[in-house]
């Protein structure tokens, strides 16, 4: 017994004719009578009444169609899903971003995402930037988005696009223009900032443009997620540094004024990655 004559007592069963059957299958009658007979003669029992007028299933051939149609339905489906998996087109992949591209970047490529290969799932996570690399050579996640720069030689990268920082201030602040911001007038203020590790890139720009206004910032918070420093902000308790696209998703009470100081972004992923779903979705990165 093995699947083409499965498939010919299916079709054979739903059509009740041998020549609808024959036709449907692209074979010919003599060749589905053949594969009928040996099926039954293999399970030792009859499947059909034949006659002149009409073909009958039995009562073992309406039960073996009753047991066998949803398993092969089930074994299409998964014979599908499984070439869409060969193919890079169906699973679930796990990126990590930084809060300030969910406005812009992320929304992009998920809908490129969604129209090329709508059975992927992705799940989406903020990590610490400490975590970036770890995550991905275990596998906890599969394309990490980061500020920061890492060097290592199991994840590959590149890099996405440059743009500025930016202060953000409550709406009724002082400070209402890059004119404003002078060394006293910053010298005054409480700073709502990321945790600043000497060694990557995105707090040595802060450290930079803090040394360009020649001052020593008292930061009364930290946080690594730019949606609690934004509301830090608008609660007035304090003033911030951001990458300038926070200003998309920042409350009506806050003000953003773009600096002369530029962040990266970059894109990494495990080297030699072999899964094609990920191959995939680099390519529309």
């Amino acid at each position: 017994m093995d699947i083409q004559q499965i498939t010919s007592f299916l079709t054979l069963a739903d059509e009740l004719h041998f020549w609808r059957a024959s036709f449907k299958l692209n074979i010919t009658q003599s060749a589905l009578s053949r594969q009928i007979q040996s099926l039954e003669n293999e399970l030792s029992l009859s499947l059909f009444n034949r006659s002149k007028r009409k073909v009958e299933l039995t009562a073992a051939g309406k039960f073996l169609y009753q047991q066998w149609e949803p398993l092969m339905q089930q074994l299409t489906y998964s014979t599908r899903y499984a070439q869409k998996i060969h193919r890079g087109e169906y699973g679930s992949l796990t990126i990590n971003h930084p809060g300030s591209i969910s406005h812009n970047l992320l929304p992009d490529l998920l809908a490129r995402i969604s129209k090329l290969y709508p059975d992927v799932k992705v799940e989406l996570v903020q990590l610490k930037y400490t975590q970036e690399e770890e995550f991905l050579k275990a596998f906890k996640i599969d394309i990490a988005y980061s500020r920061y720069e890492h060097k290592s030689d199991f994840i590959e990268s590149k890099l996405v696009w440059k743009e500025n920082f930016g202060f953000a201030v409550p709406i009724n602040h002082p400070i209402q223009s890059e004119e404003d911001l002078t060394s006293d007038i910053l010298k005054q203020q409480r700073f709502v900032l990321p945790t600043l590790q000497h060694g990557y890139i995105f707090p040595e720009t802060i450290f930079s443009i803090f040394n360009h206004y020649k001052i020593n910032p008292v930061i009364s918070y930290e946080s690594d997620f730019g949606s609690t420093v934004l509301s830090l902000v608008a609660k007035g308790l304090g003033i911030a540094i951001l990458p300038f696209s926070f200003a998309q998703q920042a409350p009506p009470n806050i003000r953003f004024i773009k600096i002369p100081f530029e962040i990266p972004l970059y894109l990494y992923w495990r080297k030699n990655e072999d899964n094609p779903l990920i191959t995939n979705i680099l390519k529309l990165t």
